[in-house]
Parts: structure tokens; sequence; C-alpha cells
């Protein structure tokens, strides 16, 4: 790993992401003080997708142990108002660095740094990786994709999870993330967490989700064991060309935990609509019998609908965030208002959650 954890040792810089140029220019000065040597970046461009960090793609030519080098590379970075701000890129950056040679696909990382005297956010780089993020949202809820290639993108999709589950951590820089490593207060910890945000985020009680967290915390189950889990594992956030998985992207709120919580997030509501199809892809058991077959543990579907109602309660928080980062901290993207307006519809998702769970 050729960066380390900056200390922040200079005043504040405000983040602009419209201001390509000035935010340009420091990520070069930064890399030559990383690299030692010259280094050369085109413009950025600013992609549209992603609903927490803003995302630019360059080229960059630098040299590697003394060998010129030349990528299409991304910058990402947390902007201070947004949806899950304060940002860090450590845990993201540490983890996807680990996993660069494992069994899961993810981009390479090169540079990082949580001193917002830089670019005025944490931040990091890493490559631009080839394919598209299939997003099929249909209006009936029927099938999105032909049944062949339904099986053959689910298929990659589990193993690729599998994989981050059996995932060593403990002698990797991944063990001082975020998360816990006791099995009995994985769940419990993970709801007081969210209720904590939504309290930081809604000036106002939910008494929704205030029962659901009640009853998320008494009938907490004891993970299977504690694993790398993504926290956002889902149709939308994996990368493919002709049905192959080039990339899982958005690992900002990796964390260790309960291994099934990213099974039950693959179940909820939001990602399929009412297509039978967990995140389009499998049906609800296939899923499990699937999973269980590349980790040799077979999760309970009692375990994977506590985790869909406790999904969905996060889903739910994250929508009060979006309201306040947009009604209160100055974000100005619509999607977030966007998403506040379908904060009626996320309460009767976590009420319909929560029965199939009890």
């Amino acid at each position: 790993m050729s960066s380390a954890v900056r200390v922040a040792a200079g005043a504040k810089r405000a983040f602009d992401a419209t201001d390509t140029e000035n935010i340009r220019t420091a990520l070069a000065e930064f890399i030559r003080g990383e690299t030692g040597g010259p280094v050369e970046i085109g413009p950025l461009n600013r992609f549209t997708v992603g609903f927490s960090w803003v995302t630019y793609g360059f080229r960059a030519q630098w040299n590697e142990a003394g060998r010129p080098i030349e990528r299409d590379l991304i910058l990402r970075a947390g902007p201070p108002s947004g949806i899950f701000g304060p940002y860090r890129a450590y845990p993201e950056f540490v983890t996807l660095h680990a996993l660069a040679d494992s069994a899961v696909p993810v981009p390479r990382v090169y540079w990082f740094s949580d001193d917002p005297s830089i670019l005025g956010a944490p931040f990091f780089v890493a490559s631009l990786m080839p394919g598209d993020a299939p997003i099929p949202w249909t209006k009936d809820g029927g099938p999105a994709f032909a049944d062949d290639r339904r099986v053959r993108l689910g298929t990659q999709f589990v193993a690729a999870l599998a994989a981050l589950h059996r995932f060593d951590w403990r002698e990797t820089p991944v063990a001082g993330i975020d998360g816990t490593k006791d099995v009995r207060r994985t769940a419990i910890q993970q709801v007081d967490h969210w209720m904590a945000r939504l309290a930081q985020w809604s000036p106002e009680r939910v008494p929704m989700l205030e029962l659901a967290a009640l009853w998320l915390r008494e009938n907490a189950p004891v993970a299977p064991w504690i694993a790398v889990t993504h926290g956002d594992y889902r149709i939308g956030n994996f990368l493919e060309v002709e049905d192959r998985i080039t990339a899982i992207l958005d690992w900002e709120l990796v964390r260790l935990g309960d291994p099934v919580e990213d099974l039950g997030w693959i179940c909820l509501q939001a990602w399929r609509g009412r297509s039978p199809f967990m995140c389009h892809l499998f049906e609800r058991e296939e899923l499990r019998d699937r999973y269980a077959a590349a980790t040799g543990r077979e999760p309970s579907l009692r375990d994977m609908a506590y985790w869909e109602a406790f999904g969905t309660l996060k889903l739910a928080v994250m929508h009060y965030g979006a309201t306040d980062c947009f009604a209160r901290r100055g974000f100005n993207d619509l999607r977030m208002a966007g998403m506040a307006a379908q904060i009626p519809r996320m309460l009767l998702q976590v009420e319909s959650a929560m029965e199939r769970a009890s």
C-alpha cells in the first residue's frame, strides 16, 4: 500500500464538486507527492451515477518503479454535506486493497487521503473498470432478464458475495474498520447505529421505525461468523460486460458483521419491486441454496427475513438522511428530494418486512 492515513495538517479546504480544474490541480500535486515523480492528469469528467460519493473519471500518467504508467482512473470524493457525511476513505480503500487478489472482482485502488486540506473532502483513486451497471426495473414487475442471462449474472453475483464472506480479514488492515467481532452483538450494534443516524437526521421521532427497532433488538440473531459485509450489495452496484461481472462497486458502508445481513439486503422489495426474483436474479430459496453451496454454510430463511426487515429500516433511515442533506445541509441534488418524497412508501415497506419476519 503506497498511501498512509494522513492527519489533517492544514486549514480545511472547501469542497466544490463543480470546480473540477482546482480539484484536478490539487489531485495532481497530491499524486506527485505519493509517487515522487512527474504526474499528468487529464480533464475530470463528473459521472452522474451514485447518490453518495462524487465520482469523476480522468486519464493519468505517472512513473511506477521506474516505468511510465498511463491509466484511466476514477476519483471518488465524499462531500461534507452528502447523505452519509462526514465520510472516511480509509475503510473502503483498505478493504478494496485487501481484496485485490481475492475472488471478489474489485477495482484496483491507488491512493487515498482523509485529510480535508487537500481536496476539501476524503477521497481515493481507483482504476476505471469496464462495463455497465444493469438497472432492470420493470413497470409490471415481470421478468427483467431472460432466464439464461439472469442465471449467468446471478451465479457470479452470489459467488462474489460468498468469496467476500469467506475472505480471511483478520491479518489485514480490514480488521480495524468499523463493526464488531462479537457474534452476539452485531445485529444490535447495527440497529443502534442506524437509529442514532435517524436521531441525527430527523428533527422528529418516527414511531414506525422506533417500533421496528424494538422488535429488531428483541429478536436479534447470533451471527454464524464475523465477515466483511459490503452493506449495499445489490443489483445496480456491479458492472458487467456481456454477462460477465467485472467489478463490485460502492463499498462506503463496508464493515465487519453478520454475513447474512448482505443476503437480507439483497431481498429488499426496493430492489425487486413486484418481481419474485431477489434483485431480479434468484428467488429467495434459490438465493439461499446457492449461497450455502458456495460457502458451506446454510443461513436460515428466518435469519434472512430478520436482516431483510433490518435492511428495510436501514433504507428508510437513509431516506431521512437524504431529506436532511437536501433540506438542511445544502446538498443541492434533486435526487435527494426525490428520496424524501418516498418516505411514506418506505415506512409501509418496513411494516410489511416486519410482518414477514415475525
